[in-house]
């Protein structure tokens, strides 16, 4: 009973003070709903690959290669290796390898009906025990059967649908690259989508012995290195340093320099080759900002709870002095708290639901409606409540729950009591953290500015890059000689990978015999495109005529710098595999990586015409220079229609070189949104606490207002009264956030090799956003004070 009545009062109390109610109420939901938000994309995050049953003793293989300061992580190995590893390892249980084709694209066509194809990227061959060593559920068909034969596959619901339009797919066929025939005899569930592992189809490893362009890969023999993921399950997780050891046993007697490395299932999720979604070393940093998001939220409500504290004062004096006991008092409050802090709640969830598609359309995340129910899930959102529960009611409920009934219902009360000096550093607290945010906002997007503006040496402006499969190659030249023909085509090239993309690496030996080879990153051209993409010579050819000659090699700075050249390098010959290569000519560095990590060696094969490069397995790029002001869109139709000439089996594909090279840097353009965003909601958070605020102060102050009118103070004397001791506690969150958030950014900005530098304008823009926003929010307020009839404001008791 006294329970409901305590709920009754805090309803009432609720409406009587709407604006109040609002700040309240919907500051702490929005600081809930970001909450809920980051903390669902964390569990998520950490969630991968836990879901199977013997996940504790899965392990992925991988291989490290020491070169000097450089680590080169191989994660393929041979078909042979892992029947290898088992029989010298007593203490591996079982393995599974999973191989696809490294190059190639894979079209997959349905048979009965050739117009349904399409190229599909998650195509794996895999052992016939898949489904006994994950848990992956299989819905049709017998988990040590479905892949057992020879040109067997097992596919995805989505897949089946997308296909056959159905699920009832057992027994039908599908082409696999224009050429086998698969016969499906099984469907498994859609993979997850905490699972590192993304899967579509599944066809049977013992078809590949059976397959031109698969077959050299099961039977070469001797070393490590292959097309394989390697998974081993070992008998107990205990057993992981004896079975890397006995592996490097292996490397050594196969003279092999790398060193082996059982990485868990659990972790796999952190490599890249994994990790298609943001990038994790953000990770990190979203449980950080989810606390102060939420903690200036809890902050408004606390703040404003004591503000109020004068008014409700005579209340807690009646209460007392009737025989209320300062437990009942603090239980009353703690149950209003916990009213309003359930009331945010629910909205909080309710605006998360709305919010979650566009925030994992930002992170480009998908993450399944079934996590949302994940028993972690449920138990993060219930101990948020709780924890907002007691954070938000404690302060209030010490501080109202402590008055002296004579003093208050004397009304020598002083307008100080109610927790004025609190109030003063929540607010501090609250602008020093939005202002920490808007800084690391700024230098964020400078940086990606920086990025996208910074000259990389290589001419990316109207370039399409055209992948080719290797079935085009008979007809390279007549493709690309109709493409060149074309209206508004000005120039093409050819280069075996798209560039900021692949690239070949060799280890190559130094001048110095004595000392170690270094890694050298290899870009197979032919003449037009090294003129297309506007490279600049350090040290020019003697004659232009060599480039192409076979066994000539061009060098950029860095390549020169690693083998180490005592004088001029041009005539210098090294090895690079079976074959010695001459140097012609010096290039002076360009970006054709990533901004992040600094310029590395690099090497062009130059050929006059590398069309020979396009046999089985190794596909190419065809590189098109546009003219200004053209038509792309019909110029790209036509290029398509040549293509689908000499390629009835793959899908037309293109891309610009421009916006390959924008999409090196997906992640700090995903932390740019995400941190605008929640920088946008942390001073908005900050400008309601201080709309509050204000309007408390006005309304505490409405009889000094009305006195100061009557003796001829004016409107801006007024307002600047009532705001200056805000806009002064803004100026001290200023001064304690600058130095935070250049410390942060400092640090952020290290790990690029190329970045730029804090300026002092980053910091008095902050500032003059801050310090807008608080005037812009205490303004409306301490103007209505202003302008009220003086009259009025004297009647107020």
């Amino acid at each position: 009973m006294l329970l409901l009545n305590y709920i009754k009062l805090a309803w009432r109390n609720l409406g009587k003070r709407k604006l109040y109610s609002f700040i309240n109420i919907g500051g702490l939901a929005a600081g809930l709903c970001v909450c809920m938000l980051i903390m669902l994309y964390v569990a998520h995050e950490l969630s991968y690959d836990r879901f199977h049953k013997d996940s504790a003793r899965i392990f992925s293989l991988l291989e490290r290669i020491k070169m000097e300061n450089d680590t080169i992580q191989m994660d393929r190995f041979n078909y042979a290796s892992a029947p290898a590893v088992r029989q010298q390892s007593p203490g591996v249980e079982s393995f599974l390898r999973m191989g696809s084709l490294l190059q190639e694209t894979t079209v997959l066509q349905r048979v009965d009906n050739p117009s349904i194809r399409d190229e599909e990227a998650a195509v794996w061959f895999t052992d016939a025990n898949y489904f006994r060593f994950f848990s992956f559920p299989l819905l049709q068909g017998q988990p040590d059967e479905v892949l057992k034969q020879p040109f067997t596959m097992v596919l995805s619901v989505d897949m089946a649908k997308k296909y056959f339009g159905n699920t009832d797919v057992v027994g039908k066929q599908l082409r696999f690259n224009g050429e086998y025939l698969f016969q499906i005899t099984g469907v498994m569930a859609n993979t997850p989508s905490n699972s590192s592992l993304k899967a579509d189809f599944l066809l049977s490893g013992a078809s590949m012995s059976s397959m031109t362009s698969m077959k050299e890969l099961v039977t070469t023999a001797g070393g490590f290195a292959g097309a394989f993921l390697t998974f081993l399950k070992l008998d107990d997780a205990s057993h992981q340093d004896q079975v890397t050891r006995n592996i490097d046993q292996l490397l050594v007697a196969q003279q092999d320099p790398g060193k082996s490395v059982l990485m868990p299932l659990a972790s796999m999720h952190r490599e890249s080759r994994f990790s298609a979604g943001f990038n994790l070393r953000y990770l990190s940093l979203f449980p950080l900002v989810a606390t102060l998001i939420l903690l200036m939220a809890l902050i408004n409500y606390m703040s404003l709870s004591t503000a109020r504290a004068t008014v409700r004062a005579r209340e807690i004096g009646v209460r007392k002095a009737l025989g209320a006991d300062h437990k009942h008092i603090a239980q009353q409050f703690y149950v209003e708290s916990a009213l309003y802090a359930f009331l945010a709640f629910c909205l909080g969830l309710l605006l998360c639901f709305i919010l979650r598609p566009w925030f994992f359309n930002l992170l480009q995340l998908k993450v399944d409606m079934t996590f949302l129910y994940h028993p972690v899930v449920l138990g993060i959102y219930s101990a948020l409540l709780l924890i907002t529960i007691l954070i938000a009611g404690s302060y209030p409920s010490f501080v109202l729950s402590r008055y002296n009934p004579v003093t208050v219902l004397s009304g020598k009360m002083s307008k100080g009591n109610g927790g004025a000096t609190v109030r003063k550093v929540l607010t501090v607290l609250q602008f020093a953290t939005a202002a920490v945010l808007i800084i690391c906002s700024i230098v964020i997007n400078r940086q990606l500015f920086f990025f996208r503006h910074t000259d990389t040496g290589i001419n990316k402006e109207n370039v399409l890059m055209l992948p080719f499969r290797s079935s085009i190659a008979g007809h390279y030249q007549s493709y690309r000689q109709q493409v060149a023909a074309l209206n508004g085509v000005t120039q093409t090239g050819t280069g075996r990978y798209s560039l900021f993309g692949d690239y070949d690496i060799w280890f190559v030996p130094r001048e110095d015999v004595h000392q170690p080879m270094f890694s050298l990153n290899v870009l197979s051209v032919d003449t037009s495109l090294l003129g297309m993409m506007g490279l600049q010579w350090k040290i020019p050819p003697a004659d232009m005529a060599q480039l192409g000659t076979p066994g000539t090699i061009v060098l950029n700075e860095e390549a020169v710098k690693g083998f180490g050249f005592p004088g001029s390098p041009i005539g210098k010959q090294f090895r690079m595999g079976p074959a010695e290569a001459k140097v012609i000519g010096v290039l002076k560095n360009f970006h054709f990586k990533s901004l992040h990590a600094a310029i590395t060696p690099l090497a062009l094969k130059v050929e006059k015409d590398n069309s020979a490069l396009w046999g089985a397995g190794s596909p190419g790029c065809l590189f098109v220079k546009i003219a200004p002001r053209q038509n792309i869109p019909a110029l790209i139709a036509q290029i398509s229609k040549i293509y689908s000439v000499y390629d009835t089996q793959t899908p037309f594909q293109y891309t610009f070189l421009d916006d390959a090279f924008a999409k090196m840097y997906t992640a700090e353009d995903r932390l740019a949104g995400i941190f605008g965003g929640f920088t946008a909601l942390t001073v908005l958070i900050s400008a309601l606490g201080l709309l509050g605020l204000a309007a408390f102060s006005a309304e505490q102050r409405t009889r000094e207002i009305g006195v100061r009118k009557v003796l001829g103070a004016s409107v801006v004397q007024i307002t600047t009264l009532l705001s200056k001791e805000f806009i002064r506690l803004v100026f001290m969150a200023l001064v304690i956030a600058s130095p935070i958030a250049w410390y942060l950014m400092r640090g952020w900005l290290q790990q690029f090799a190329y970045r730029i530098h804090l300026q002092p304008w980053m910091f008095v823009l902050s500032a003059f956003i801050a310090v807008a926003t608080a005037a812009m929010a205490i303004g409306l307020q301490t103007v209505r004070a202003a302008v009220r009839n003086p009259v009025t404001a004297l009647k107020v008791e």
